[in-house]
């Protein structure tokens, strides 16, 4: 017997099991974060069960643009007994139809490899490009941003385009819940995790950046080109998919799902 549900108080620790094994994760300093985040919900945490046994799990996140909500998905993950007998697309394929059900019918994910999302209706609307920027020696001092101008800035930008996405409160803590160091920049700024730039919002062209050498930016193909990040060789570890989803999204990697 088939069952697709959110998973139950009692059943975290046998869903974080699952996705720590497929994913190679420390299952301890998981259980650690696991609920910690800001965005957890249980209601948005599904599972597959068969004759009782949790067999395949994903996670939803709720996404707002300005035309509209959708969702996030994320985590992915079959048992690896279990892979390959088409457990993750009927869980899809249910979890899709329940988003639909809430309001929430356009959906994104992540995937570094696409064919298993084809086949439930994704298809590609973008990359994500990760390389060097193209660096400036650190000859200036550069400024703290605080958490309020940063949202000041972003809600700006973010409201100017209707396919941009919005940080309603519980992603602003989600948001703040990570490690960054935000900077302001010519008129703008951009946030900095250790050696990585993951956003930015300038209002001019920079053809160099004011970070150490080996920084490396992690965006979307377009938000690159948006803003024009003065980068090196690129790769693409994955790829943005969509599931009836209008037009192409406008967010950063710091909001990835």
């Amino acid at each position: 017997m088939t069952e697709i549900r959110t998973i139950r108080p009692e059943e975290t620790d046998t869903f974080l099991q699952l996705l720590c094994d497929v994913f190679n994760l420390d299952f301890g300093r998981a259980r650690t974060l696991f609920r910690e985040e800001p965005l957890f919900d249980l209601d948005r945490k599904w599972a597959l069960f068969e004759a009782g046994e949790m067999v395949s799990i994903l996670t939803t996140t709720p996404l707002i643009f300005g035309w509209g909500r959708a969702v996030g998905i994320a985590g992915v993950a079959t048992k690896v007994s279990r892979q390959r007998e088409g457990h993750a697309r009927k869980l899809l394929t249910r979890v899709l139809s329940e988003s639909a059900k809430r309001n929430e019918g356009p959906a994104l994910l992540f995937a570094a490899d696409t064919r298993m999302y084809e086949g439930v209706g994704f298809e590609g609307i973008d990359r994500v490009v990760r390389g060097p920027i193209v660096s400036i020696p650190l000859e200036i001092t550069l400024e703290h941003l605080g958490i309020e101008e940063l949202k000041s800035q972003y809600e700006t930008w973010s409201l100017a385009h209707p396919d941009r996405l919005i940080r309603d409160s519980q992603r602003w803590k989600y948001w703040m819940w990570q490690f960054r160091e935000s900077y302001r920049y010519k008129g703008g700024y951009f946030c900095l995790e250790n050696t990585n730039v993951r956003e930015i919002i300038l209002p001019t062209v920079e053809k160099k950046m004011p970070v150490q050498a080996g920084t490396e930016w992690i965006g979307l193909s377009s938000m690159t080109d948006l803003f024009e990040i003065p980068l090196g060789a690129i790769s693409v570890p994955m790829y943005l998919m969509g599931h009836n989803f209008p037009g192409i999204p406008q967010l950063f990697m710091t909001d990835q799902f």
